[in-house]
């Protein structure tokens, strides 16, 4: 798997958003963490010592094709996982969840307002094909491609 973090503009949220990954290199689910659009030296210097690769928005669409993980998480700096992230996102992409469409993990943080009226918040899991297909149309953009790919809530346990 792929991490791509975007809205990366402040380090401690971008720390923040490393800290649980770590358990996925460990447990060798993480692939590669590709923090998008860094600006601020400081963010930079983060995501350096955190071994993630930096890169522009658009090139990583052009090349979507070539990330090196079969699926990909989009995260926005700041958002937390969910503690079951891992055993979610495998189980999606095993197929007992899902046949390749986008799925959105549950943020833990979102209330009960949001959870009822189905606000969007939360990590977007998609295949490699998938986003390759829909990178073009979101013209090197993280919010039209999140539209674009019309990511549904991830089932409870799966």
């Amino acid at each position: 798997m792929t991490v791509l973090i975007h809205g990366a503009d402040d380090p401690a949220l971008l720390a923040q958003t490393l800290a649980p990954l770590v358990a996925g290199a460990v447990e060798g689910v993480l692939r590669d963490v590709v923090v998008l659009d860094a600006q601020a030296d400081d963010v930079r210097r983060v995501a350096d010592h955190a071994g993630c690769r930096l890169d522009g928005i658009e090139e990583v669409l052009a090349g979507a094709g070539t990330l090196k993980g079969d699926w990909i998480l989009l995260v926005r700096a700041g958002e937390r996982l969910p503690d079951n992230w891992i055993d979610r996102v495998m189980r999606y992409a095993g197929g007992l969840s899902g046949k390749g469409e986008a799925a959105r993990l549950p943020d833990p943080e979102a209330g009960v307002f949001d959870r009822l009226f189905g606000r969007s918040g939360g990590a977007v899991l998609v295949s490699k094909a998938a986003l390759a297909a829909k990178a073009p149309s979101a013209a090197g953009r993280i919010d039209r491609l999140l539209r674009s790919l019309r990511p549904r809530p991830m089932r409870r346990g799966g």
